[in-house]
C-alpha cells in the first residue's frame, strides 16, 4: 500500500511542469557539455572550451528562470484582473445598503483568500486562474452552501475567517466564492436558477455574471457544473412541479453552454438524503473516512444508444445501487438492537426504490437528447447529506397507511447533526480530477488549435530546415570533393605525358579548361554562403591549390603560346603591312607596360583566333582561348624572353613603306572607326526611302561609308589629323623603332601625298556606293504604285538621296550664312539698334550677294570626279519629280482597275507611252546611277503594261473566241479529216464569216496594231500577245475570203464540173449535189454549174448506171460537208488532183474523169487552211 502510494506520487511529481522543465534543462546541459566540442562552424569550435560550455549552460539557465518569472508575473496579473473584474461585477448588483455591506465583506474575504492561497504550501504554486472553476446551481434551499461547508475540503479562509464565506448560511444572496487548494467553487444564488422572484433582474444578473466568466477565463470559463437537487423536493413535489423545476435547471445549463461557448460535464448531486426515512439509521455505523466515500452513479462519456443518451442508463445503474443497499441491509439489521431503528433501516431500500421513478423523470427532462439542441453532458448522479436536521419523510409508511385507511405515525425530529455524507471524495476524486473533461471555448479552441498548428508546423519546418541545411551542406561538400577528384582525374587523362611548350592548342585549351573549372578553382570561386558551411566547408582546402595550378599553367605554357603566335604572325604576314603593324604593336605592348593598351591586345587575339580557328564548330574553342587570354593578363603576365629577331624583321618591313603611305594607313587605322557618324542610307532615307531602295551587293542600307570619307570626316578629321600626321608618327616611333626628323618642306610633301591618297579612296568609296544602290524592282501594278507613291511622297527619297550625296561630295564650299547669323544673334543680345548698326557695318565688308558667299576649301579633286553628279540642278530634280508623279498616277490607275486599263493605255490613250517618254526625258538629264534607275522604271512599266494588256486580251479571247471554238469547231470535220462529226454550217458562218467571232475579235483588238499588207502579218506595236498568234487570224481571214461573200456569214461556193472521160461499158454517170446534178451519157462534154451548200439535201452522191442491169452503182457522201469529204477522198487516190483539178472517180471497176472548175481564183478546194486551223488557248 505504501509503495503503491509512493510510486503514484512520484509519477505525479515527474509529470509536474517544474519537473519536466528541470529534466529538459538537464538534458540540454548534458548535450551541450558532451556534444558541444563536436560542433564546428567554419572550422571554429565555439563550444570547445569548458568555460564556453559553462557560460552557455548558465545563460540557458538564466533564460529559463527569467521566463518562469515572467510567466509568474503574467499569471499574477491575470489573477488580479480576473478577481477584480468579478468583484467589480458584484458591485453592480448591490442596489441597497444591505447588498453593499455584503459585497464589501465578500471583497475583503476574497482578497484574504487570494493572499492565503499564494502563501499556502498546500496550493503548490497554483494561482487562482490556474485552478479549475466549478459553478454550483440549483433552486434555493437545496443545500449547496451547506454541502460545501460540510464537505471536508481544505479552505484557506478557515483559520482566519471561519467556515462561512459570509455571515450566516441561511442562503446565498448573489454568489459565494469557495477557494480550496484544488479548485474554485462558485456557489450561485438559488434565485438565479429558478428566476421566479424577479425574473428580469435575476436573468440580467445571471447572464452578466456568465459574460464576466467568459471574458476573463476565455479558454475554459468553467470546468464543470454541479447541479444540486433536494431529495425532499422530489418526494414532495407533484409531477408538474418537478418538470417545471427540471426545465428551469435545463435552461440554466443551456445558457451556460451558449454564453460560455463550450461543453462541460454536469454533476447532479441529490442533497438532503437525510430526509429520507431510515437514511441516518442505515448509515449511522460509518466512521469519518467511510462517510467521505462516493455514493452514486458515474456515467460514461459516450452513450451506448445515441437516441436515449447516457441518461438512459440510469435505471440500470440505480438498480445496482439498490442491490448494494440490500446486501448491506442484513449486516445492519444484525448490528442494530433498537426495534424502531431496525424498522426504519429495513424500510430504507424501499424508500430509495420509491424515488427511482421521480429521479428518472427529473433526469430525462433535463438530459434526454433531441434533434433541436445538443444535450448537456451528464457525467454522474450522486446522493449526499451535509447535515441531519428536520423531520424525515416516510413514503412507504404513507402509502401503506393510505392503502389500509390508517393514520400515519409521525417520525421524530432529527437532532441537527452536521455530519457530511458522501461529499468530500465526490469532489476530490471524481469532480476535480475531471477538470479537463469539458471542452474549451469554441473561439479560443479554434484560435488555440491554429496556434498549436502554427507552432507545431514551425517546429517541424525548423527541424526539417536544419536537417536539410546540414544534409545539404554535407551533400554539397561531399559532391565538391567528389567533383574535384573527378576533375583532377580528367585533367590527368588529358595531359598524360604532361604539359609542355609543344602541346597542341586543343590539348592545351582542354587542360587549361580542366584546371580553370576545378571546383572552388579560378572560375568556380565559391561565394561564402553559410548554407554550404555549417561546419563542413571544404572549399578553401580545395580551391587554393586549384587556383594556383591554373595560374602556373597560364604563366608557364599559355603565355608562351601567345608570344609564339605573335612572332609567327610577324613572320607570315609581311605583305599585309597594316596587320603587320598591329601585330608588332600588340607584341611590343606585352613587354612594354608604359604603352600597353589591354583592349588592343584583346582585340588582336580575338581576331587571331577567328582567323586560325574559323567556323561555328570552333566557336567554343575560340571563346575558351579568349577567356584564358583575359585571365592571363588580368592576373599579370610574367615576362618571358623577347624575340628581338622577329621584332627587327617586322620593323624593317614596315619602314620600307613610304612615309606618306605609313601616315595614311596610320590615319585609317585610328579614324576609320571614329566619332564621326558613318554615311548610312538608312539615315538619309525615311520610312519611304527604306521601302524603295535596295543594294545590288545585298548589303543592308545601314551599311554605308565610313565617317572618315564624309564631308564631316574630311573637314572634322582628315584636315586636322593630316596636319598632325608627323607628330603621330613620332609618337609611334616606339613601334617602328626609328627616330624621325622631318623638316617643314618634307612635312608639306607628306601632307600633300596623304591628301591625294585620301581623295582616291574617297572617290572609290562613293563610286562603289552609288553603283550599289538601285530601286526595288516590282512585278505588279500594285507594287509599282506603292513604289511610285513612296518616291513622290513627302520625303522624296530619290531627291533626298541625290542632295545628301551632293552635300557629302561638295568639299570645297561652305556657306557663310551661318557665321553671319551667329554674329547677328550675339549683337541681338545687346540691343536691336546695335544689331542694325553692326549688321550694316559687317555688310560693307561682304559681297553684295550674301546668299552666294562661299569660302573655298580643299577637295576639288573629289568634285572633279563627280562633276556630272554635282551639276544636277533643282530643275532637273523637279523634272524628275514630275515624271515620277506621272508614273505614280498611271500605276495607281492601273492597279485599281482591271487589265483592260493596261490594254487601253497601249492602244487608245497612249498614257503608258507618255509616262515612259517622260521618264526617258528625265533620264537624259541625270548621270548614272540615277539615269539607270529611271530607265529601269520605264522598262518595268512598259513590261507591266504589256503583261496587263496580254492578260486582258487573252481573257477576252478565252471567253469569246476560244470558248466558241472549243464547243463548235475543234475536233470536227473539215478541221479534223478523220472526225465523224462535222461543223454545222451556221456555227461555221458565225465563227469565220464577216462580222463573225474571229473577224470581230481581230477588228476590235488587233487590227490597229497589225500590218496586214505583207504576206505574213506583223505587229506594228506590242499589244501583249505573241506575234506567232497572228497566223491564226491570217488563216481565219483566208477561210473567210474563200467561203463567204463580203458582209455575209452564210458560206457560198460556186464551181463547175465538166466530164472528161467515162468507161464505154457505162451507160451514164450521175453527180448529185442536193437538187443539182450532172448527168453524162457519152455525149458532148458540157460544164455543169453547182453552188455549195444547198438546203435541199445534206449529201453528195456519185452514181454509175451499166447498160445491161439498169441498176446504178453509187456512193453517197452524207452531210453538208459531203462534197469536201468526196474531194478529200479523191485527192488521196490521185494527189495531182490538187494541181490540175482533174478528178479520177473509180469504184467497182467503173471509172470516170471530171474537171473541177472553180469560179474564182480564191476557192476553198484543196486548201490546207481548214486542216491546219487551230485556236491556241492563249495568244
Amino acid at each position: 500500500m505504501f509503495n503503491s502510494l509512493f510510486f503514484q506520487r512520484l509519477v505525479q511529481m515527474l509529470k509536474s511542469k517544474w519537473a519536466i522543465t528541470l529534466l529538459g534543462f538537464l538534458a540540454l546541459a548534458f548535450l551541450i557539455w558532451f556534444g558541444g566540442p563536436l560542433i564546428a562552424i567554419a572550422g571554429a569550435e565555439p563550444l570547445g572550451s569548458a568555460s564556453a560550455r559553462w557560460f552557455t549552460i548558465i545563460t540557458l539557465a538564466l533564460i529559463c528562470i527569467i521566463y518562469q518569472f515572467w510567466q509568474h508575473v503574467r499569471s499574477t496579473k491575470q489573477n488580479q484582473e480576473a478577481v477584480q473584474s468579478l468583484l467589480d461585477g458584484q458591485d453592480e448588483h448591490g442596489d441597497d445598503e444591505e447588498s453593499r455591506r455584503e459585497v464589501e465583506t465578500l471583497r475583503e474575504r476574497v482578497v484574504t483568500a487570494l493572499d492565503v492561497l499564494k502563501n499556502s504550501s498546500l496550493a503548490k504554486g497554483q494561482g487562482v486562474y490556474q485552478l479549475p472553476w466549478y459553478i454550483m446551481i440549483g433552486p434555493p434551499g437545496t443545500g449547496k452552501t451547506t454541502a460545501l461547508q460540510n464537505s471536508g475540503l481544505e479552505f484557506p479562509l478557515k483559520d482566519k475567517l471561519g467556515d462561512d464565506p459570509l455571515a450566516g448560511v441561511g442562503g446565498t444572496r448573489h454568489c459565494d466564492w469557495w477557494f480550496t487548494n484544488k479548485a474554485v467553487l462558485i456557489d450561485t444564488a438559488g434565485r438565479y436558477t429558478t428566476q421566479d422572484s424577479n425574473s428580469a433582474k435575476d436573468s440580467r444578473a445571471w447572464l452578466g455574471f456568465l459574460g464576466l466568466l467568459k471574458k476573463y477565463r476565455t479558454k475554459r470559463p468553467i470546468n464543470g457544473a454541479i447541479v444540486t437537487v433536494s431529495l425532499a423536493s422530489l418526494i414532495q413535489q407533484t409531477r408538474t412541479e418537478r418538470n417545471l423545476h427540471a426545465r428551469a435547471i435545463k435552461q440554466r445549463i443551456q445558457e451556460l453552454k451558449n454564453q460560455l461557448g463550450m461543453q462541460f460535464p454536469v454533476y447532479v448531486v441529490l442533497t438532503k438524503a437525510d430526509l429520507i426515512a431510515g437514511f441516518s439509521e442505515f448509515f449511522a455505523d460509518l466512521n469519518a473516512n467511510e462517510r467521505e466515500q462516493i455514493w452514486g452513479i458515474t456515467f460514461p462519456l459516450t452513450a451506448e444508444n445515441a437516441d436515449t443518451g447516457v441518461v438512459g442508463l440510469f435505471n440500470r445503474e440505480f438498480h445496482g445501487l439498490l442491490k448494494r443497499i440490500q446486501t448491506r441491509l442484513n449486516v445492519r439489521l444484525q448490528q442494530e438492537r433498537d426495534i424502531d431503528k431496525r424498522t426504519l433501516m429495513y424500510e430504507f431500500p424501499k424508500q430509495m426504490h420509491l424515488l427511482q421513478s421521480s429521479i428518472d423523470d427529473f433526469l430525462k427532462e433535463i438530459f434526454s437528447p433531441n434533434a433541436f439542441e445538443e444535450a448537456p453532458m451528464l457525467r454522474g448522479l450522486y446522493i449526499a447529506s451535509a447535515t441531519q436536521e428536520g423531520k424525515p419523510i416516510d413514503r412507504v409508511m404513507a402509502e401503506t397507511s393510505n392503502g389500509l385507511g390508517l393514520g400515519q405515525v409521525p417520525l421524530k425530529q432529527q437532532g441537527g447533526e452536521t455530519k457530511g455524507y458522501f461529499i468530500k471524495r465526490l469532489l476530490e476524486d471524481v469532480i476535480f480530477p475531471e477538470k479537463f473533461v469539458g471542452s474549451v471555448n469554441r473561439h479560443h479552441q479554434k484560435h488555440s488549435m491554429w496556434t498549436r498548428r502554427i507552432v507545431a508546423g514551425g517546429c517541424v519546418v525548423s527541424l526539417l530546415t536544419c536537417s536539410l541545411l546540414w544534409y545539404n551542406s554535407y551533400s554539397w561538400n561531399k559532391q565538391l570533393v567528389d567533383t574535384s577528384e573527378a576533375a583532377v582525374d580528367q585533367y590527368k587523362a588529358i595531359v598524360k605525358p604532361g604539359l609542355s611548350t609543344d602541346t597542341d592548342v586543343i590539348t592545351l585549351v582542354q587542360a587549361l579548361n580542366a584546371l580553370r573549372d576545378l571546383p572552388a578553382g579560378f572560375s568556380q570561386q565559391l561565394v561564402n554562403e553559410d548554407v554550404h558551411r555549417m561546419g563542413l566547408y571544404q572549399g578553401e582546402k580545395i580551391g587554393q591549390p586549384a587556383q594556383m595550378a591554373y595560374q602556373r599553367a597560364l604563366q608557364g605554357f599559355f603565355a608562351t603560346y601567345l608570344t609564339e603566335s605573335l612572332t609567327h604572325e610577324l613572320a607570315e604576314n609581311e605583305e599585309y603591312l597594316e596587320y603587320l603593324y598591329e601585330t608588332l604593336k600588340t607584341y611590343l605592348m606585352i613587354y612594354d607596360a608604359e604603352h600597353r593598351e589591354i583592349e588592343q591586345i584583346y582585340s588582336w587575339f580575338e581576331i587571331f583566333y577567328e582567323r586560325r580557328l574559323p567556323g561555328e564548330i570552333n566557336q567554343g574553342l575560340r571563346q575558351d582561348l579568349m577567356a584564358h587570354t583575359r585571365n592571363l593578363f588580368a592576373e599579370g603576365i610574367n615576362l618571358i624572353p623577347v624575340n628581338d629577331n622577329a621584332i627587327a624583321q617586322a620593323r624593317s618591313v614596315l619602314t620600307r613603306m613610304p612615309l606618306a603611305e605609313r601616315a595614311y594607313q596610320r590615319l585609317r587605322i585610328e579614324f576609320l572607326s571614329s566619332h564621326v557618324a558613318d554615311f548610312r542610307l538608312s539615315d538619309v532615307f525615311g520610312r519611304q526611302g527604306r521601302q524603295v531602295f535596295i543594294r545590288n551587293s545585298g548589303e543592308p542600307l545601314h551599311e554605308g561609308i565610313p565617317g572618315l570619307y564624309t564631308y564631316s570626316g574630311f573637314h572634322g578629321l582628315f584636315r586636322i589629323e593630316n596636319n598632325r600626321i608627323v607628330k603621330r608618327l613620332m609618337e609611334d616611333s616606339w613601334v617602328y623603332g626609328d627616330s624621325l626628323s622631318i623638316d617643314e618642306a618634307t612635312r608639306d610633301e607628306v601632307v600633300k601625298a596623304v591628301s591625294e591618297r585620301y581623295f582616291r579612296d574617297y572617290v572609290f568609296e562613293w563610286e562603289q556606293l552609288l553603283a550599289d544602290v538601285q530601286l526595288r524592282p516590282y512585278a505588279s501594278a500594285k507594287d509599282g504604285a506603292v513604289l511610285a507613291k513612296n518616291l513622290t511622297g513627302s520625303e522624296r527619297p530619290l531627291q533626298s538621296f541625290i542632295l545628301a550625296v551632293q552635300k557629302e561630295l561638295r568639299l570645297t564650299e561652305v556657306a557663310m550664312s551661318d557665321n553671319t547669323k551667329m554674329a547677328g544673334e550675339v549683337a541681338g543680345n545687346v540691343a536691336d539698334v546695335a544689331l542694325k548698326n553692326q549688321k550694316a557695318r559687317i555688310n560693307r565688308f561682304l559681297p553684295n550677294d550674301m546668299s552666294k558667299a562661299k569660302l573655298a576649301l580643299p577637295g576639288a579633286e573629289v568634285e572633279a570626279e563627280f562633276e556630272d553628279f554635282l551639276n544636277i540642278s533643282e530643275a532637273d530634280l523637279e523634272g524628275m519629280h514630275v515624271s515620277l508623279l506621272q508614273l505614280r498616277d498611271y500605276l495607281e490607275v492601273l492597279s485599281e482597275s482591271n487589265n483592260k486599263r493596261a490594254y487601253t493605255s497601249l492602244m487608245d490613250d497612249n498614257s503608258q507611252a507618255a509616262v515612259t517618254s517622260a521618264l526617258r526625258r528625265s533620264r537624259k538629264d541625270l548621270p548614272a546611277p540615277f539615269s539607270t534607275m529611271l530607265g529601269e522604271l520605264s522598262s518595268q512599266t512598259s513590261s507591266l503594261a504589256k503583261r496587263g494588256a496580254q492578260v486582258h486580251v487573252n481573257a477576252i479571247w478565252k471567253d469569246s473566241v476560244y470558248k466558241e471554238y472549243r464547243a463548235a469547231i475543234r475536233g470536227k470535220y473539215p478541221f479534223d479529216s478523220k472526225a465523224a462529226d462535222e461543223v454545222r454550217l451556221k456555227d461555221f458562218g458565225r465563227f469565220f464569216g464577216y462580222g463573225g467571232t474571229m473577224d470581230t475579235f481581230f477588228e476590235r483588238y488587233l487590227k490597229s496594231s497589225v500590218d496586214t499588207s505583207k504576206r505574213n502579218w506583223k505587229l506594228e506595236r506590242s499589244v501583249g500577245i505573241d506575234p506567232g498568234s497572228l497566223k491564226v487570224f491570217q488563216q481565219a481571214r483566208r477561210i473567210r475570203d474563200v467561203f463567204f461573200e463580203p458582209g455575209s456569214q452564210t458560206p457560198r461556193v460556186e464551181f463547175g464540173l465538166k466530164p472528161l472521160y467515162l468507161d464505154g461499158h457505162i451507160n451514164n454517170f450521175r453527180v448529185e449535189l442536193g437538187e443539182q446534178e450532172l448527168v453524162y451519157r457519152h455525149g458532148p462534154q458540157r460544164t455543169s454549174h453547182f453552188i455549195w451548200p444547198t438546203d435541199s439535201s445534206r449529201s453528195t452522191r456519185l452514181a454509175f448506171v451499166p447498160p445491161k442491169s439498169g441498176h446504178s452503182i453509187s456512193e453517197t457522201y452524207p452531210g453538208h460537208w459531203g462534197l469536201f469529204r468526196m474531194l478529200d477522198g479523191l485527192a488521196k487516190q490521185r494527189p495531182d488532183s490538187r494541181k490540175d483539178n482533174v478528178l479520177d472517180i473509180e469504184f467497182k471497176g467503173n471509172k470516170v474523169q471530171l474537171e473541177l472548175i472553180p469560179t474564182t481564183a480564191m476557192h476553198p478546194f484543196w486548201s490546207k487552211d481548214l486542216a491546219r486551223f487551230s485556236c491556241p488557248v492563249t495568244l
